[in-house]
């Protein structure tokens, strides 16, 4: 009897926990599934009407949604790489014991709790071609006009500007999750180290890199996710322009929900996003996952 109670008591703690997840988590999950099989126009459509998979063989048949996949892709080859290496440099900084880091650290964090919407207007300002601050650095301050761009309206430099402002935006975050790493490592093998003549680029490679397995596998997941959904700084900078040279997916995704009204269509590249993060996440796990003694 007491048993039975044991359990009632245990379901009914429980239950307010399903509920929630339920309603906030498994619904929308599942009904957006359904809907990538559905053509559906919630303005002119009483209820969705069953396709099949025939949204999913639309995609790789429309050019736009190619076109959004490769400049995801772009964005994400270039803001992956970059975001590790100078995240990782500089949590070895700030690291280190050096005079001064107390201000770096102040100046690679702030960032972080600048919203990426606002972010986005103010390198839209510094990125404008006739009053922005770099055009003007480059023009009059460093004698190098050549060097001046329309960043945000030409196709060659939109792109990567918005990277850049990615990088400027989460670049701190990653020092925090590097720094934790590094210190957790204890001193005594770099002492250790030193004692047996290992200079500070042996001890950065068979050492500190090996150490910070699990942060990499942190940062590489976290970094790839950010860039295949990138959005935020796209809408507020260049709303996919010049021409479709910034069209992105989760942009895209939104366009065909919120423009074209065609929210089966829509779902189904949602769901093709998760799925590709998903995909990636379990590639990196299975390539970086720490050895277990």
């Amino acid at each position: 009897m007491s048993k039975k109670i044991s359990t009632l008591t245990s379901w009914l703690f429980i239950t307010p926990s399903l509920l929630i997840i339920g309603t906030f988590l498994l619904y929308p999950l599942v009904s957006s599934i359904y809907l990538s099989f559905t053509n559906y126009n919630f303005v002119y459509s009483n209820k969705p009407e069953f396709t099949g998979f025939e949204n999913f063989k639309n995609l790789f048949s429309d050019s736009y949604f190619i076109i959004a996949l490769r400049n995801t892709f772009y964005y994400t080859l270039v803001f992956f790489p970059l975001i590790i290496l100078f995240s990782f440099l500089l949590a070895l900084l700030l690291n280190s014991k050096t005079k001064g880091t107390g201000f770096f650290q102040s100046t690679i964090l702030l960032p972080i709790v600048v919203p990426l919407s606002l972010a986005g207007v103010m390198f839209t300002w510094i990125l404008a071609k006739d009053f922005g601050i770099l055009n003007y650095l480059l023009d009059n301050i460093l004698k190098l006009p050549q060097l001046t761009h329309f960043w945000l309206a030409e196709k060659e430099t939109a792109l990567n500007s918005l990277v850049a402002v990615g990088l400027w935006k989460y670049v701190g975050f990653c020092v925090i999750l590097f720094l934790s790493g590094l210190k957790s490592i204890p001193g005594d093998i770099y002492e250790s180290a030193k004692v047996d003549g290992a200079n500070p680029l042996q001890r950065l490679i068979y050492i500190t890199i090996p150490n910070l397995r699990s942060s990499f596998l942190l940062v590489a997941i976290w970094s790839i996710i950010q860039a295949i959904k990138v959005y935020d700084q796209v809408v507020v900078m260049t709303k996919g322009g010049p021409g479709d040279s910034t069209l992105v997916l989760y942009l895209y995704a939104w366009k065909n929900a919120f423009v074209y009204f065609d929210m089966g269509y829509a779902q189904t590249i949602a769901l093709f996003i998760g799925a590709l993060a998903f995909i990636i996440s379990v590639i990196f796990n299975l390539v970086l996952k720490p050895e277990r003694k």
